[in-house]
């Protein structure tokens, strides 16, 4: 078993060599553009590249951490697996601990990555998410460049999380059952989020009922009490599962919430990445006058000014 003490200790170090890459590019992709018209259509497609830069990031962020481990340990990539990068002993045995990687192009709308990995399963381990937000050196051309990088416990997103989106018997979180005597493959780690649907007025008194009586609103969404009572109005009322659950950019983490908040206040060129993103949607406006205001913005960029 790996000593927790030097665990901890290269956590802190890769912490470190994580948020020092803030500034950096990420040279594997260039996006080559000579004309201004092509911005309109660059700004509607760059946010596609970021499940690319992900995988990207995932690569390089691997690369530089495992140069400088030591104890004996050593960073692996799991592609599949949870979490990206897994610290390990010199025999490949898991030491618990490692980085699950979220890459935010941050001239979109939104953070789109998810966290669904149940927190029950977490809390033994040292996991932590890695949000590295990026936008491309000339905004819609260029090469990738990171903006910012945070890393926030694994634990903390998952808990904010279940709170933010536990609600019975409106919404239900629930956790992944005991899967641990089938193979790596076939085992359940994440939550899932269910909607209850359209019931009758005694439906909904029956189940508000069911909450009060087991304090469901306070319960700790992940603990027993919580999951069975969950069972219990799965069983007895529709529910359907939400696709939508689990966006990083909806579970109201005080950490990831300034974390934002910090990125779009950051100015690139004479503007704030905010700014940019208002600029960007400018270009698909319907008024003349804004469409021509940032096109000028633009074609500035692509004049070298």
């Amino acid at each position: 078993m790996v000593d927790p003490l030097t665990v901890a200790t290269e956590m802190i170090r890769a912490n470190k060599v994580l948020r020092s890459l803030a500034g950096q590019e990420i040279d594997t992709i260039t996006i080559n553009s000579l004309d201004a018209e092509d911005a309109p259509f660059l700004a509607l497609v760059i946010s596609k590249l970021s499940p690319m830069i992900g995988n990207l990031l995932e690569r390089k962020i691997i690369h530089i951490l495992d140069r400088e481990v030591d104890h004996g340990m050593r960073w692996v990539r799991q592609d599949p697996g949870f979490p990206d990068a897994l610290l390990v002993d010199g025999l490949g045995n898991s030491a618990e601990a490692g980085y699950e990687v979220k890459a935010w192009y941050a001239l979109s709308t939104e953070l789109t990555g998810r966290f669904r990995e149940s927190l029950n399963l977490l809390a033994p381990r040292n996991v932590r998410v890695v949000i590295v937000a990026w936008c491309m050196s000339h905004v819609v051309y260029g090469v990738p460049q990171i903006i910012d990088v945070m890393t926030v416990g694994g634990a903390e997103v998952a808990s904010s999380r279940d709170v933010h989106y536990w609600n019975p018997p409106s919404y239900l979180t629930v956790e992944p059952g005991d899967t641990t005597l089938r193979t790596r493959n076939l085992q359940q780690t994440n939550v899932n989020g269910y909607r209850l649907q359209d019931v009758t007025d005694t439906q909904e008194i029956e189940a508000l009922a069911l909450v009060a009586e087991r304090g469901g609103r306070r319960l700790l969404p992940s603990s027993p009490d919580a999951q069975l009572l969950a069972q219990q109005l799965m069983a007895n009322y529709p529910y359907r599962l939400d696709t939508n659950f689990a966006k990083i950019d909806r579970v109201d983490n005080p950490n990831i919430e300034q974390f934002k908040a910090d990125v779009l206040n950051r100015r690139m060129r004479d503007k704030t990445m905010k700014q940019w993103v208002q600029l960007l949607k400018g270009l698909s406006s319907e008024r003349a006058s804004v469409r021509e205001h940032c096109e000028e913005v633009m074609k500035a960029i692509y004049d070298g000014l």
